[in-house]
């Protein structure tokens, strides 16, 4: 027999208050799923929105230009508590088709080709990311 216990925690977020809920007992993975699955069940189809413009507004990106051989190439890294609810596949075709060039998603890490540190960071303002969670770096890394 599987035991656990039920926490429930109300967090203050931008004036809005949220009820998280969660299970002592289970995997961290697991739990996310679980709560998840509540709060779906709570809110509905629109609980999904408000969980990506709050993930997004809460998530601290960090923009990076590394020379790889002769190239130049522009990482995004995000780095969020809850990186499932925001679409980063979504994003990086997004900023590929804006930006006209190619680039790849590797976990929670997207990378462009080129020195598009600048148009990146206003694309994602646009997107929904909040002006100052977005930190560029302004060297260029050698790897």
């Amino acid at each position: 027999m599987f035991r656990f216990s039920l926490f429930l925690e109300v967090r203050f977020i931008r004036g809005c208050s949220f009820i998280v809920l969660g299970l002592l007992g289970m995997s961290e993975d697991r739990q996310g799923d679980v709560v998840d699955e509540l709060l779906s069940s709570l809110l509905g189809n629109e609980g999904d929105a408000q969980q990506a413009v709050i993930a997004k507004e809460q998530a601290l990106v960090r923009v990076r230009v590394e020379r790889r051989r002769r190239h130049l190439v522009t990482v995004i890294e995000f780095d969020s508590s809850d990186v499932r609810s925001i679409d980063i596949e979504g994003i990086a075709r997004e900023l590929k088709r804006r930006l006209a060039a190619g680039g790849t998603v590797k976990g929670n890490v997207i990378e462009v080709q080129g020195d598009q540190r600048v148009r990146v960071r206003r694309l994602l303002v646009e997107l929904g990311f909040r002006e100052e969670n977005i930190l560029v770096d302004e060297t260029i890394v050698e790897t």
